[in-house]
């Protein structure tokens, strides 16, 4: 397997990052990434001196305190986007803080990016940490707008369908510039304070124009009359002067002449897409496409098919089954019948999809399952990377037990998992319209180490409700039970309990049926974390205990080590203090026999509050040091806060309340680095502290952690909080059954 990636969406920006052991840790962002996403202005782009100069006047118009937005509308292949990102690229020193480009596929034969998609993506470009983007549109158009305040930001919106689709996409600033291309008047921009700018086909003399600089002047200096003629064939249509021109390059002792003759056969039988306006589009695709060799030719068949919009030469390989076809695929861009995104990648212009699809090929009912099957097995030897030894229902990963690994690292695993995201839900949504439901459960329980670590909340939710259905389709109690355990863990790490709780109970109803114990320990231990997040202590410790059992019934130590983690910390959350030291200490214990000493480090900043509870600082600060020398190791950021915060809690009862908050100002830095609710709690108690310089408390003032309601808060456990389930997601150690 290649490492370099067959798709990725626009506007994706992978955060860089450590690996601690096989487990993703997110490094520090820049306050201000700047984004640089307009695709690269086409060659040999011609004229449109009038359309440029209206952006210009767009783009520098008093605005009264909203963004310029400008939508070009035109046909398809009229050129569009290549005038939006000629513009854009001419002017990126307007917008310092840079420019965010979505193709929103809005006349794609593929499925139309949903305003929350492309919207996700934006934050994740704008420093965003993917945990952290909000799942509901409204909460991210709002949040979009927070970030663009100020800012100076050229969006460019290709191929937009409706206004719905482009409104949440503006961003707040004055200072900002929106391009949008359609094929539709948008008039539901007006209330945005659009401009809308005609595109029509070039003029003829510049359509020759473009057709001799592509070919070249001296190839062409006697058939200047022959060009013209060939540009009105192309009804003067960049996307089909482009073809043209392309046809004739690659073919350099034809004439003019002989391509105008075979066009003038033709036209009268090829009317495909003539609703559009464009049968000389049609006729010109006819053309080249009859000229190709039949494995390019098949190749063109059959990628039509494939729903994503980029794709390599792995993904042409498995909708084909040509054996090498990187060959083939440079005949069609040769041909103009393809477009090179980068070395390794290509893409279709939405008409060229359409004609490829309209052409038959007995084979073009596999290309989805074949897809699907690939991405498949290629996600699950990343997966097997991220958590080497994580239990999984689907069968794929025997057939890798004990081959080499494909990357060579859990953070190049999920940087490419991350990349090929866009392309896999695209699969999974066709997979499950055509009814290909035992892959496409697969492929949907196949998402969950990128989830667990990357988060992708909108396309977690949605992706797992495909999955779902998929697998219940199937009449497979064990795999939906175990894709309602990945849903209700969204809904854990959303701090939507009873959402969770919902999903969980359905797991364990369906896991109990089918007698599948490791998914019953899964909902179980899950449960419990609804149940304390919701501040039900009881609840919590009676679902952590089933948990703990199955787990030793299954005889997997590390897991029943781990519940006993969990029931000290709720039972030290509740103040039952004895009971919970009881319930660390068996876990330390037990992680120290394993040689887990990440394990044991964590519980030992649990035990470390409860000695200085009692009273015993020393201990605790022993404690703790032995947890900094093993956790400050491990490249994690968020494990290393842990321990700061305990730095600062015992400091606490030492009364030396400004170590605290050293200890707190480092932490703050550290959670920062990866997000999360842990970023508010430490930042409001550094505010409490800077409030008690400005006005000391009184004498008598009670130290923190005096009773368990206000030693929660300073935990980071306060009731309604997410409760700690591992920084790694529970899910991310070897040996660690499904969590």
């Amino acid at each position: 397997m290649h490492n370099h990636v067959d798709g990725g969406a626009a506007g994706v920006v992978l955060q860089a990052g450590t690996i601690t052991g096989d487990v993703w840790v997110a490094g520090p962002r820049s306050p201000h990434p700047v984004p640089r996403q307009l695709p690269p202005s086409p060659s040999h782009f011609t004229s449109r001196a009038g359309e440029l100069a209206a952006l210009d006047e767009v783009a520098g118009q008093e605005t009264g305190g909203r963004p310029a937005l400008a939508v070009l509308v035109g046909p398809g292949g009229v050129g569009k986007t290549a005038l939006a990102v000629t513009w854009g690229g001419r002017h990126a020193g307007r917008y310092p803080d840079g420019q965010l480009y979505a193709d929103l596929r809005g006349f794609s034969a593929g499925t139309t990016v949903l305003p929350d998609e492309a919207l996700g993506a934006f934050l994740r470009a704008l420093g965003v940490a993917p945990e952290r983007v909000p799942p509901d549109l409204a909460e991210q158009a709002a949040l979009f707008r927070t970030l663009t305040a100020g800012r100076r930001l050229l969006v460019v919106l290709d191929n937009a369908f409706s206004a719905a689709q482009v409104r949440p996409l503006i961003p707040a600033s004055a200072g900002c510039t929106v391009v949008v291309t359609s094929r539709l008047r948008l008039d539901g921009l007006v209330s945005e304070g659009a401009r809308f700018l005609d595109v029509a086909p070039l003029s003829q003399p510049h359509a020759v124009e473009l057709v001799v600089n592509a070919v070249g002047r001296a190839r062409v200096a006697g058939e200047l009359d022959e060009v013209a003629e060939l540009a009105a064939l192309c009804g003067r249509l960049p996307i089909a002067l482009r073809v043209a021109a392309a046809r004739l390059a690659s073919r350099p002792q034809w004439q003019v002449a002989r391509v105008v003759a075979e066009l003038g056969d033709e036209r009268s039988r090829l009317s495909r897409l003539s609703a559009e306006g464009a049968a000389p589009v049609a006729a010109m695709f006819d053309w080249s496409y009859r000229a190709l060799p039949e494995p390019a030719a098949k190749l063109y068949r059959l990628l039509g098919e494939f729903p994503g919009a980029v794709f390599g030469v792995e993904i042409a390989t498995a909708a084909t089954e040509l054996p090498d076809p990187a060959e083939d695929l440079q005949q069609l861009v040769d041909a103009s019948l393809l477009e090179e995104v980068d070395e390794f990648r290509y893409r279709f212009h939405d008409l060229v999809r359409l004609h490829a699809r309209a052409q038959r090929d007995d084979d073009r009912a596999e290309v989805v399952p074949r897809v699907a099957t690939w991405y498949l097995h290629a996600m699950t030897r990343a997966n097997m990377v991220v958590i080497p030894l994580r239990w999984r229902v689907s069968p794929v990963c025997e057939q890798y037990r004990g081959t080499p690994p494909a990357f060579g690292s859990g953070r190049a695993a999920l940087d490419w998992l991350d990349a090929q995201l866009p392309n896999v839900l695209a699969v999974l949504e066709e997979a499950d319209a055509q009814r290909h439901d035992e892959v496409a459960w697969q492929l949907c329980e196949a998402l969950w180490e990128l989830f667990l670590h990357r988060k992708h909340f909108p396309r977690w939710l949605r992706s797992h409700e495909l999955g779902i259905a998929a697998a219940r389709r199937c009449r497979n109690a064990v795999a939906e039970s175990r894709l309602c355990c990945q849903l209700g863990r969204a809904y854990l790490d959303l701090g939507r309990f009873e959402e969770a709780e919902e999903h969980c109970e359905r797991a364990l109803e369906l896991a109990r049926a089918a007698g599948s114990r490791h998914n019953e320990s899964v909902a179980l231990d899950q449960l419990g974390t609804a149940a304390q997040g919701r501040g039900d202590v009881e609840a919590a410790i009676r679902r952590y205990t089933g948990s703990m059992a199955i787990e030793a019934e299954l005889g997997i130590d590390r897991g029943v080590a781990q519940r006993h983690r969990r029931i000290g910390e709720v039972l030290a959350q509740a103040g039952r203090d004895a009971e919970a030291a009881e319930h660390l200490e068996t876990a330390r214990r037990m992680f120290a026999e394993m040689g887990d000493e990440k394990d044991e480090a964590k519980v030992l900043v649990g035990l470390a509050r409860l000695d200085a509870l009692g009273g015993d600082v020393a201990s605790a600060e022993r404690r703790l040091e032995r947890a900094w020398t093993v956790l400050s190791e491990s490249g994690s950021s968020f494990y290393q806060a842990d321990v700061l915060v305990g730095f600062a809690d015992v400091a606490e009862h030492g009364n030396d309340r400004a170590a605290a908050r050293g200890h707190l100002a480092e932490a703050l830095k550290l959670y920062e680095q990866v997000g999360g609710p842990q970023v508010e709690r430490v930042r409001a108690r550094l505010e409490r502290y800077d409030a008690e310089v400005a006005e000391p408390p009184p004498a008598d003032h009670p130290d923190v952690g005096g009773d368990s309601a206000e030693r929660a808060a300073d935990d980071g456990e306060s009731a309604g909080a997410v409760p700690d389930h591992d920084a790694d997601g529970g899910d991310g150690e070897p040996g660690q059954v499904g969590e």
